[in-house]
């Protein structure tokens, strides 16, 4: 079976959106953790390298008999360039400004203002922005307790103050998401996750099969 792809942005609820997906007697099943801030982790055959900037990718199968589902940050059509087989989702960033805004804080207090849930994901993100900023010197300055935002800044050089955290979040809450110019199968609005839940699953079945099991779209009102 192919693999299906689930491209967001952060704070979209993406990762929450593949682990309940994944429950459905079409899908292989995910294994997650929710955590106290509401945040979800998956565990997916790609371990999540779909979801970084530069993601550097093993080949895999996909599940012989159901859909594989990845999470993404706009790689779709590098996987489609790379894997046979794959289908796709967007879940678009709203337009609405205050669903919009709503997205922007869901990324701001679940992730940035956070300490990463494990070491696992906390000696993961050093790793990222190790690789992104080509620079190793800021990790002697990182302690555990620190938040994520705080580390990101760190590793920008910056000092993460309570002015350049405020700064650099007023940056975020300004900042427009353009959409991915890439091909999906499916693109589902953020407003209907949020108005419109039925109209989703029905998609979900008319477009690859899925039958959605239970009603977790409600979480998105």
């Amino acid at each position: 079976m192919p693999f299906l792809f689930v491209d967001y942005d952060p704070g979209a609820g993406g990762e929450k959106f593949c682990a309940e997906l994944s429950q459905s007697d079409q899908c292989e099943k995910l294994t997650y953790e929710t955590y106290s801030n509401g945040r979800t982790k998956i565990h997916d055959v790609y371990s999540q390298e779909f979801l970084k900037t530069y993601p550097k990718i093993d080949i895999k199968q996909s599940h012989p008999a159901l859909y594989t589902i990845v999470p993404t940050h706009q790689h779709t059509d590098l996987a489609k360039s790379l894997l046979k087989d794959v289908y796709s989702i967007r879940i678009q960033m709203p337009k609405d400004p205050v669903i919009y805004s709503r997205v922007v804080e869901h990324r701001i207090n679940k992730v940035l203002l956070t300490r990463e849930p494990t070491q696992e994901y906390f000696f993961g993100l050093l790793k990222i922005l190790v690789e992104l900023t080509n620079n190793r010197d800021f990790v002697k300055k990182v302690k555990y307790n620190m938040t994520t935002i705080e580390i990101m800044l760190l590793s920008q050089g910056q000092e993460p103050t309570p002015a350049a955290i405020e700064q650099y979040l007023n940056n975020l809450r300004s900042k427009k998401y353009p959409e991915p110019n890439q091909q999906y199968d499916l693109i589902i609005p953020y407003e209907q996750l949020v108005s419109e839940p039925d109209q989703v699953y029905a998609k979900l079945n008319s477009t690859f099969g899925i039958t959605v099991v239970g009603n977790w779209l409600s979480t998105y009102a």
